[in-house]
């Protein structure tokens, strides 16, 4: 695995390349700033394999620098890991909205980076591989389903809508945010009831597309008091929220437009979706384990209701 590491001190980068070495890691390329960084992006004939970015750093900062990575083709899916040492809440927020795939504070633990690495590379293979078969897929205009490759407990992808993560990077923020920031927010979970029968009779277009209109209309019911969002599976999406922002949950109820197209159609038709909303969970964990349980809390308490309503009805 190529690794870039950005960082402006000296000191740092000599450890942290010390650190790799050790890990099996030995091709490594530093940069002191942003701007250097890009060069070096720009110049090298192999993309790197991951990149490691400070925050704080003369010229270009770490969170701009992911920005601008993100924008380069070849590092859609490069894991990009913040290993710095700014801790506060607004940073985590605006690193994840770069575009990063995890935060690791220092001092650090060297197992626990290691670790980190090992996760970041296999997940951004996964993501690459699911959503470029879902871009064949589509391509394809795939309307019976049948060569579908996901299922509808997969947590897919949605692509396209702005503060919708996939569920590796939407964990890594959870695990964060409730380990560092506890109480500072909340994680609930809302359920599109029509999902299995979407599912069902559409083809996995029509699957991808009612979901992302169901999502958007999510993250435009929370704007104001949502951090970030994710697909989770079975029509299920998990929202979190900021503690210290005024916001009812029940306003997220109800049906919202989307679009679905019935086997055999060209057109896609107009359609509602109905969400159900679970309770809100307040993220405060010693680990990550216990941050997945939260996370896990929250999803059964909408699928609870959702199944509930169903009986009733």
């Amino acid at each position: 695995m190529r690794i870039l590491a950005v960082d402006d001190e000296p000191s740092i980068l000599e450890l942290l390349t010390q650190i790799l070495a050790a890990f099996g890691y030995d091709d490594v390329v530093t940069a002191a700033n942003g701007r250097a960084a890009l060069q070096i992006l720009g110049s090298e004939p192999e993309p790197f394999d991951c990149l490691l970015l400070d925050v704080q750093m003369p010229q270009m900062n770490g969170i701009d620098l992911c920005q601008e990575v993100r924008k380069l083709p070849d590092y859609r899916f490069t894991p990009v890991i913040m290993v710095t040492a700014m801790v506060q809440k607004q940073y985590i927020d605006h690193a994840f909205d770069a575009g990063a795939t995890d935060y690791v504070t220092k001092p650090f633990e060297f197992d626990d980076l290691r670790q980190r690495l090992s996760d970041a590379y296999r997940m951004a293979a996964e993501r690459k591989s699911a959503i470029l078969a879902m871009e064949a897929i589509e391509a394809a205009q795939d309307q019976d389903g049948s060569d579908r490759e996901f299922h509808l407990s997969d947590p897919i992808y949605i692509d396209g809508v702005p503060g919708c993560f996939g569920m590796p990077e939407f964990e890594n923020y959870v695990f964060k945010i409730s380990t560092a920031h506890p109480l500072h927010s909340s994680v609930l979970a809302v359920k599109v009831e029509e999902a299995e029968r979407i599912f069902e009779t559409g083809s996995s277009a029509d699957f991808r597309r009612a979901m992302s209109f169901a999502g958007k209309a999510i993250m435009e019911k929370t704007d104001g008091a949502r951090n970030f969002a994710a697909y989770w599976g079975n029509g299920v999406f998990l929202v979190v929220l900021d503690s210290d922002a005024a916001f009812d949950s029940r306003r997220l109820a109800g049906e919202v437009t989307t679009l679905t197209s019935a086997v055999g159609r060209d057109v896609p038709e107009v359609a509602s979706v109905s969400l159900r909303v679970g309770e809100t969970v307040p993220l405060k964990a010693a680990n990550k384990l216990e941050a997945l349980f939260l996370v896990d809390k929250a999803v059964e308490s909408a699928e609870a209701l959702s199944y509930s309503m169903s009986k009733v009805s």
